[in-house]
């Protein structure tokens, strides 16, 4: 532990400095390599006894900008580290992964006065909350095809769009228009970070679970021929066209069931009933039951898969006309399957220069601009919007 004056030292440093700040950039949990953005003089890695000892010996303070040095860091078992000054104020430590040595670097570091800070809040200090919820979402795409919509966002296209909508006041009709354009999309901007959440659904042992193994590529639920095997909610994420799904196998839906699996079949009501989707399963190889026509009727909306069309059909005229064809043992109608799931989850493809709403914030300060303008408040209108794209 420092003495006093040490601690009263590093204090002085700080002070002169501004408040010394550090947050790690790479996400937690076992990695290769952790790296970690101090914002500060180096000078406070130099103070006695000094945290970060380079390789060549020279100072942190003295390290040229832009130069990759190796070293240790910390006076007690010292980490290994490669250390950069990318600016006056701002240094990169890259260390080993996982959250052992990133803690001890950080300890030592709030020893010093320095604060922990996450990411997020680094960057929304930096350039201002709408430029960090850019980034963070941008990090967080899960495929190629959302990356490239976020980027268009981070790149200017929803900035230039709200500028758009403001530079168009106080001619209100305009601009509403303008707006309502950009809100629209919210609900799908929500689903660039996150995926599409459709529910499987149908009676026992109709497929369900080898129709979810079938889109997903591999074997994630149980297939078995007993009526009640699945008994909770096994979900799976995939991309089907670049969007990202997540599909959930439910419990299969009865009247009789035991107390296990009536606990299954709440759970699958549950998440049916925040699904974007339904995908309703029946087994065209056997008749028709009445569990089948319940179904229907308490999922008007579902889409329909008449799953084993390999084998013969026993349903004849009473198939619902919608239904996709399609065998999860074969593949049979697959790619048919999955095209009308993504007609159904994104019935309109947004282009590049389309604006959209990345964050639950951005979406809600939209709406709040919608409302003024929909009572004629100009002023609180622009309000609203500035602070989207300024708030820090």
């Amino acid at each position: 532990m420092d003495d006093p004056d040490s601690l009263g030292r590093y204090a002085e440093i700080a002070s002169n400095s501004g408040v010394p700040r550090v947050a790690r950039l790479t996400p937690r949990g076992r990695g290769a390599v952790a790296t970690l953005r101090l914002e500060h003089a180096a000078a406070i890695l130099d103070a006695d006894p000094p945290l970060f000892r380079a390789a060549n010996l020279r100072p942190a303070s003295a390290q040229v900008i832009g130069r990759i040095v190796f070293g240790s860091f910390g006076c007690d078992a010292p980490e290994d580290v490669v250390y950069c000054r990318r600016e006056e104020q701002v240094i990169e430590l890259h260390c080993h992964g996982g959250d052992a040595a990133v803690a001890r670097i950080l300890r030592d570091l709030r020893e010093r006065g320095v604060t922990v800070e996450d990411w997020f809040e680094q960057e929304s200090r930096r350039l201002g909350l709408f430029a960090a919820e850019c980034r963070s979402a941008l990090a967080r795409a899960p495929t190629l095809r959302t990356a490239e919509l976020i980027l268009a966002q981070n790149s200017g296209v929803l900035q230039s769009a709200v500028e758009r909508v403001i530079a168009a006041l106080p001619e209100t009709s305009r601009a509403a228009r303008l707006l309502e354009e950009i809100w629209r999309w919210r609900h799908f901007g929500s689903r660039l970070t996150e995926p599409w959440r459709v529910g499987i659904v149908g009676r026992p042992n109709v497929g369900k679970s080898s129709l979810i193994n079938a889109l997903a590529g591999y074997e994630r639920s149980i297939v078995f021929d007993e009526p009640g095997t699945t008994r909770d909610v096994v979900t799976v994420e995939t991309a089907f066209r670049g969007w990202p799904v997540q599909i959930a196998d439910t419990a299969g839906l009865r009247t009789a069931a035991g107390p296990l699996e009536a606990e299954g079949m709440r759970r699958a009501r549950d998440y049916l009933a925040t699904a974007d989707l339904v995908l309703m399963v029946f087994d065209r190889s056997q008749p028709g039951a009445a569990i089948d026509l319940q179904l229907l009727a308490e999922f008007p909306t579902a889409l329909v898969a008449a799953n084993k069309c390999d084998l013969p059909d026993a349903w004849g005229n009473t198939t619902p006309s919608t239904a996709v064809q399609v065998s999860a043992t074969t593949g049979q109608g697959l790619g048919e399957l999955v095209d009308q799931i993504v007609s159904r989850l994104v019935p309109e493809t947004p282009t590049a220069t389309t604006a959209i709403p990345i964050s639950h914030r951005q979406g809600e300060t939209l709406g709040l601009a919608r409302e003024a303008l929909l009572r004629n408040d100009v002023e609180a209108a622009v309000t609203a919007l500035r602070e989207m794209l300024t708030s820090g």
